[in-house]
C-alpha cells in the first residue's frame, strides 16, 4: 500500500526575518503573506505550513492567531538542509515587450540560480521593466516549485557593460541565429569536462543581437551557440536554453 502524504504549502520568508525570531521562536507575518495563508489557503490557527529561506532550508511552523508563524524547532534545526546547486546557471535575457513574467517563472521552475535582465540597442520601447512584478513572480514560483534555493534577481543592466560583469572563469554562452558553423548548445554541453564551473547563457531581443553587441560579446569570451534549426522568440528559447542547462547539470551531478 502507498502512503499518500498531505501536500503542505511553502512560504518564501528573507533569512534575515527568520533570524530575528522571538525566544518562542515566533515571528510576525507581513499582510500580503498573512492574507496568502488566511484566504487563498484557508489556513486557520494551528494548522501548519511549510518555511523556506531561498538559502537551503525549511522549517515547520505554525499559524497562530495574531498573524504570527511559530517555528516547530530551533532555526538552527531546520527540518531539510540541502547544499546549493552546482554548477550554477545563469539566464541573462534582454528584455522583450511580451514573455517576462513567464520567463521569469519558467526559469525559476526550472532551476535557474541567477536572473539577469539586459536592455540591448534592439530592445523596443515598449519591452517590459516591471522588477517588483518579477520579484513577486520568482517569490510565488519557488514556493510553488518547492525549490529551498531562491534564484537571484539582479537589476536591469545595459548589455555594454554586462559582457565583462560575470567571472572570468565562467562558461559563457550566447545564443545566436542565420550564422554558419555555431555550435549547439546540446553538443558543447556533451563535451563540457567540467561540472564545477558557472554557466551564463545569453538571450537577445526579439530583433536580434546588433553587429556591435556580438562584437563586443566575443571580445570578453563569450562563446556563440545555437539552440536548434529555427527562429525562436526570445521568450521561447530562453526557456529552451535553460531546459538543456538544467537537463544537463542533473545528468552530471
Amino acid at each position: 500500500m502507498i502512503a499518500v502524504v498531505a501536500e503542505r504549502r511553502r512560504l518564501l520568508i528573507d533569512s534575515c526575518r527568520l533570524q530575528c525570531a522571538d525566544e518562542q521562536r515566533r515571528f510576525a507575518l507581513e499582510d500580503h503573506e498573512s492574507r496568502y495563508l488566511r484566504r487563498v489557503l484557508r489556513l486557520r490557527p494551528d494548522d501548519q505550513v511549510d518555511v523556506v529561506d531561498g538559502c537551503g532550508h525549511l522549517w515547520t511552523a505554525r499559524l497562530l492567531e495574531d498573524h504570527r508563524l511559530e517555528l516547530c524547532s530551533g532555526i538552527e534545526a531546520a527540518s531539510q538542509q540541502v547544499g546549493a546547486p552546482s554548477p550554477k546557471l545563469g539566464l541573462a535575457i534582454a528584455v522583450i515587450r511580451r514573455g517576462m513574467d513567464d520567463v521569469m517563472r519558467m526559469a525559476c521552475e526550472l532551476g535557474v540560480d541567477q536572473l539577469q535582465p539586459i536592455h540591448c540597442q534592439r530592445c523596443v520601447p515598449q519591452a517590459e521593466h516591471r522588477p517588483d512584478r518579477w520579484r513577486s513572480i520568482v517569490q510565488e514560483a519557488v514556493e510553488q516549485c518547492e525549490r529551498l534555493w531562491a534564484p537571484e534577481l539582479s537589476e536591469l543592466r545595459a548589455v555594454d557593460d554586462w559582457w565583462e560583469a560575470p567571472d572570468g572563469s565562467d562558461l559563457r554562452l550566447i545564443a545566436v541565429t542565420r550564422a554558419a558553423e555555431i555550435t549547439p548548445l546540446s553538443v558543447l554541453l556533451a563535451d563540457q569536462a567540467s561540472a564545477d564551473q558557472s554557466i551564463w547563457l545569453a538571450i537577445g531581443p526579439e530583433g536580434g543581437w546588433s553587429d556591435r553587441e556580438l562584437a563586443a560579446a566575443a571580445a570578453a569570451g563569450w562563446v556563440p551557440v545555437s539552440l536548434g534549426g529555427t527562429i525562436l522568440r526570445s521568450s521561447t528559447a530562453a526557456v529552451a536554453g535553460i531546459t538543456s542547462l538544467t537537463n544537463w547539470r542533473t545528468l552530471r551531478c
